[in-house]
């Protein structure tokens, strides 16, 4: 008997002759036997085999094919050649064949033979910077097991060599390479790298600037155009048409603060941008017509090239008319108003640009309209007639009709209370459609510090009736917070641990389920604190805060009370034995305002403190007895600030009044007392606060971060002068671990702790402080920034010998992370510059720890 495959070779022998002149692209093969379309015949599949693949299930790749057991079809025919076209069409193989392995009557079984394209198992880099590799990760997203082909490994070498360009390696070869796993059935493709050596500009030359040369115009205009090259001009070799613009070149380059990031090597992305601050300039100088026709590079050696660069400037071009029409809310005059261009002003495209649509200041027509309710205004500018060097500009508005906001709508807040943020927002269903407010209510809620300050998103979705929903989109942080620290203070060691629960919800306190760890959503605060060294020194504190007592209005409730006891270190058993018994409670509200405008807000508590001395030396002579401190507090702050945690723009003012009641007024003799420790039964005095802070974005990320704080303290009457507690001390880090006494504690870099204050504390003081701040990480999770510092200050024992032009200086850099769970670290290195008499250590080199911002005001 003759073998399965004779009988198949004999049946298909006509095929295969004519599969051999080319009439068949492709088609079933009986193992080297091509069956051609000449012959068909209709089988049954009985079985299908899976050869040669190694990442792939063989039932998923029969599933790939569409062919299936029991199908009946024609051999060859359409089915198999559509069975190859859909496992070509997955680019998962580098070859693929179908082979009839075996006939019995109608019955066929098939092998799928596979050669499966390449898979990665690594990239290798080398001569490769940290920085380029991680960026070349990010965009090509390779990782182990995927498909490579040429084109996947012509593209990684295409990425690597433009981001080697990126960092000035004009010249880098640039080599990928594949090699077989050793450990495994995969490739890795080596990436190398010659860097050779970085390039700079030697030689930047302009053509065709001739229409403003430097003797045409003022120089305001070309410090202009130099500092939009600030990233590729070299410090010496700048070659201009002349020598007066070479001039201002070098002069721009040392007086401006940009050239403090000037960057003289050649970077093409860069270069790329600074041709386009160029067209800005001329832009602003009415060259509406200016382009740049080309550039070219060309080598000087190995590590400098010059650039050439070939403008056309035309001619400078006014504004002539400037009309509106559609308007009907606002009169023509009024939107010239908003405009602020007048006939015969140079066509500043920025300019007109900014007035009506995009003024960060808000003062455009745009936000005209669209704080009025006009959510579908639109403002299309058409130049209706060019005479000269005259535009006409003819502004045609559609006004459309005042919208109102209808459903507000929070999404993403999967801890927070819906109502928990809809009253804190400035958009409330029925009022007219405002950005204004929208971005007023972004701001609010940044400063819950519940979300995610980058991604809250609100998005408008107008309606058919001419009504608005707005939903905002929010991803929520966590905003709880762990204290775990130590300080020294008063010759010894004291540690803290404490927790703070911004998100609290006390009434949720018995719903078991609702402890994830503690039951919150609901905006409250809750905080406990405990301190310790062990053994002369021990306190306990608690504070809970209601920020809409009522649930009506923005009325915020607080109470707090503390505990704390501070011993002299000896037994209880010596007559020399002393210590200080302080208990505190306090209530408190605070309102926000609407006048002078929504930013404001004023806080007021009465607050209650007894202290208990026994044989506790005071240093002014008091060692027993017991002093009552009744206080009433009025804070009134303005706070507008565009971050919580980093801010970049906008300022924050507090000023705070603390009075006792006036007992010696009132007929209280205690002060004429034979017995010392009367004197001070029921303090008597008033304080005065202020501290202000003013941010600003210069450029890029850099923040300046300028603040003021001042205090002063004093007596109603001389009779009773000042009091033996709630005085200031100024110096270090503001952390000296504890201060039963009521002392106010302020950090000031540079110098130890409360060594520029007398030992009995001061009655005055003052401080300011320049900050340049720079972030690393702005994520609501952890927060990183480093910062440079000078600050001035000092402080007073009476306040009537105050002299704001008497301060100490200092000066330093430090570091501020800040963990959603923590809360902010910081650590500084302050050099005081000044003296201090009687402590030769006071100054000098001081390192600081902060914690929650101490050395932050």
């Amino acid at each position: 008997m003759k073998s399965t495959k004779s009988k198949i070779l004999k049946a298909f022998l006509p095929m295969l002759l004519f599969g051999l002149f080319g009439c068949f692209p492709c088609g079933l093969q009986a193992q080297e036997d091509i069956i051609s379309y000449t012959y068909a015949r209709e089988y049954q599949i009985a079985g299908i085999a899976v050869s040669g693949v190694s990442y792939l299930d063989n039932n998923a790749i029969v599933g790939m094919s569409g062919l299936a057991v029991g199908q009946r079809i024609r051999i060859p025919g359409d089915a198999t050649a559509q069975a190859l076209d859909k496992l070509w069409k997955y680019n998962l193989f580098e070859d693929i064949a179908l082979y009839a392995t075996k006939i019995e009557g109608d019955r066929i079984y098939l092998e799928i033979k596979l050669s499966e394209r390449l898979r990665l198992s690594s990239i290798d880099y080398t001569g490769v910077p940290k920085s380029v590799v991680n960026k070349v990760k990010e965009s090509m997203d390779l990782k182990p097991g995927d498909i490579i082909t040429d084109y996947k490994i012509g593209n990684l070498e295409k990425k690597v060599k433009q981001e080697m360009l990126d960092k000035a390696y004009l010249n880098a070869d640039v080599n990928v390479v594949k090699k077989a796993d050793t450990a495994g059935s995969g490739i890795v493709l080596q990436v190398k790298v010659d860097k050779k050596d970085k390039v700079k500009i030697a030689h930047l030359d302009f053509e065709g600037n001739d229409a403003l040369t430097p003797e045409a115009t003022n120089l305001d205009f070309w410090k202009k155009v130099a500092r939009g090259f600030r990233k590729v001009g070299n410090k010496e070799n700048l070659a201009f048409p002349d020598r007066r613009l070479r001039h201002i070149m070098k002069e721009t380059k040392q007086k401006s603060a940009l050239r403090f990031w000037k960057r003289s090597k050649y970077i093409p992305t860069a270069f790329q941008e600074d041709l386009k601050l160029i067209t800005t300039a001329y832009n602003k100088e009415g060259f509406r017509d200016f382009r740049v026709l080309g550039d070219s590079l060309y080598n000087i050696d190995s590590k400098h090239v010059g650039l050439k660069v070939k403008v056309y400037e035309g001619d400078p071009y006014y504004f002539g008319n400037i009309t509106f029409v559609g308007n009907e809310k606002y009169t023509s005059e009024q939107l010239s108003a908003v405009m602020n261009i007048k006939k015969g002003e140079l066509y500043n495209e920025e300019k007109f640009t900014t007035n009506l649509m995009m003024n960060p200041q808000g003062a455009d027509i745009n936000s005209l309209y669209f704080d009025n309710g006009y959510l579908m205004f639109q403002a299309i500018p058409v130049e209706t007639q060019v005479y000269g060097d005259t535009v006409d500009i003819e502004i045609r508005i559609s006004e459309g009709v005042q919208s109102r906001f209808n459903e507000v709508r929070i999404t993403g807040n999967d801890r927070t209370n819906d109502v928990v943020i809809l009253r804190e927002l400035r958009t409330v269903p029925g009022q007219l459609f405002s950005r204004t407010e929208i971005i007023n209510s972004i701001n609010t809620l940044r400063q819950l510090r519940y979300f995610n300050d980058e991604t809250i998103n609100p998005q408008p979705m107008p309606n058919a009736d001419g009504t608005t929903d707005l939903v905002y989109s929010l991803e929520e942080v966590s905003s709880d917070q762990l204290e775990l620290s130590g300080g020294f203070g008063g010759g010894m060691v004291v540690g803290t641990v404490g927790l703070s629960f911004n998100n609290f919800s006390l009434r949720n306190m018995f719903k078991l389920d609702r402890w994830k760890p503690l039951p919150s959503g609901d905006g409250q605060q809750l905080s406990i604190r405990a301190q310790s060294n062990g053994t002369y020194y021990w306190s306990v504190a608690a504070a809970f805060t209601e920020p809409w007592l009522g649930g009506k209005k923005p009325l915020a409730l607080s109470l707090s009370y503390n505990h704390s006891m501070q011993s002299n270190g000896l037994s209880k058993g010596d007559e020399r034995y002393g210590k200080l018994d302080v208990d505190g409670a306090s209530v408190g509200l605070g309102q926000r305002l609407k006048w002078p405008d929504d930013f404001f807000t004023l806080y007021q508590s009465i607050s209650y403190e007894r202290y208990k001395m026994k044989n506790y030396d005071m240093d002014n002579g008091v060692t027993d007895g017991v002093s009552n401190n009744i206080r009433y507090n009025f804070t009134i702050q303005r706070q507008n600030l565009d971050a919580a945690m980093f801010p970049t723009t906008g300022s924050t003012i507090s000023l705070g009044f603390e009075l006792t009641p006036p007992y010696t007024a009132l007929g209280s003799t205690l002060y004429k007392s034979a017995n010392k420790e009367d004197h001070y039964k029921w303090l008597e005095y008033y304080k005065i606060t202020l501290k202000a802070g003013w941010y600003f974005n210069p450029i890029a990320k850099l923040v300046l971060h300028a603040r003021l704080r001042v205090g002063f303290m004093s007596y109603y009457t001389k009779k009773t002068g000042y009091p033996i507690f709630e005085r200031f001390y100024l110096g270090g880090d503001g952390l000296t671990g504890f201060g039963l006494d009521g002392r106010e504690l302020i950090g000031m870099r540079g110098y130890s702790n409360n060594s520029l204050s007398p030992t009995a504390g001061a009655t005055a003081f003052d401080k300011i402080t320049l900050e340049a701040r720079y972030p690393f990480s702005n994520s609501p999770v952890a927060t990183v920034y480093i910062l440079g510092f000078f600050e001035a200050g000092n402080s007073w024992g009476k306040s009537s010998d105050l002299n704001p032009f008497h301060v100490y200086k200092s000066a330093g850099v430090g570091v501020r992370l800040f963990l959603s769970s923590m809360g902010m670290f910081g650590l500084d290195w302050g050099w005081g510059f000044d003296k201090v008499p009687g402590d030769a250590s006071a100054n000098g080199s001081h390192f600081h720890f902060s914690i929650n911002q101490s050395l932050d005001w």
